[in-house]
């Protein structure tokens, strides 16, 4: 009798135990509530960013260098986009002097001088207009890329949500079929009446920047008469940017 008692006894303290497990005290249901919806809430933006990271990379994976240079040959197919074409009213804007900026290859929309015609949406020539000098420009670029050779920055216009190439658009080829992002550019900025500018004037230290293979040419040009004009054999230093095609 003594025994059942125990176990009784022992029976009902195991049940409020486990009862006082299961059923928080008041107040706490709550306060776990809110714990919870706060690191759901802090856990967003982390899974967020992780999400968009993880996008962007498999993005970039989709499209393999084959895939790019068929895409882009596929734009070679239509006119190369004017600016006077799609935005007449830009005759009217006040140009205003940027500076030198390295802009996103992907939003340089077309040209800013005529031709445009003449040339495909990859910035290269149409076919029945590659001549042979072209083609010997257009081998001679390919090969300074390759050497990493500093190529001239090219000039745009920007105007509406792109820019508009005046010259360079044999480097802004080579930039879309070679993957490249980002590309030197001497901006100018189209303003309509009445608008603002929505560009920061460049520094003096891009224009430094952009005046250094100037400079090392002329350079080179110097060390050459000179060495020419004493009788010596010049050094071979070779530029394979020096005679780019725009």
């Amino acid at each position: 009798m003594t025994s059942d008692t125990t176990g009784s006894h022992a029976d009902r303290h195991d049940e409020a135990t486990t009862a006082s497990v299961r059923e928080p005290a008041p107040g706490t249901t709550t306060a776990l509530r809110r714990f919870r919806a706060g690191a759901a809430t802090a856990a967003e933006p982390l899974v967020g960013g992780v999400t968009n990271a993880i996008g962007a990379a498999m993005a970039g994976l989709r499209e393999l260098p084959g895939m790019r240079v068929r895409r882009i040959r596929r734009l070679g197919r239509q006119p190369l986009p004017s600016l006077d074409e799609r935005y007449p009213q830009a005759r009217r804007a006040r140009p205003v002097e940027v500076g030198m900026q390295t802009i996103p290859v992907d939003e340089i929309r077309g040209t800013a001088v005529g031709g445009g015609d003449q040339r495909g949406g990859d910035f290269l020539p149409l076919r029945p207009f590659r001549g042979r000098n072209w083609a010997g420009r257009w081998q001679r670029l390919r090969k300074a890329h390759e050497a990493l050779a500093n190529l001239p920055a090219i000039d745009v216009v920007k105007y509406g949500d792109g820019y508009w190439v005046i010259d360079g658009h044999n480097r802004v080829a080579l930039a879309l079929y070679t993957g490249q992002q980002d590309i030197d550019a001497s901006v100018v900025e189209l303003v309509p009446p009445g608008g603002h500018r929505t560009e920061p004037i460049g520094t003096l230290a891009g224009v430094v920047e952009a005046a250094r293979p100037v400079r090392s040419r002329a350079t080179t040009e110097t060390t050459t008469a000179a060495a020419a004009k004493a009788g010596r054999k010049p050094t071979k230093d070779a530029h394979p940017g020096d005679a780019e095609p725009r």
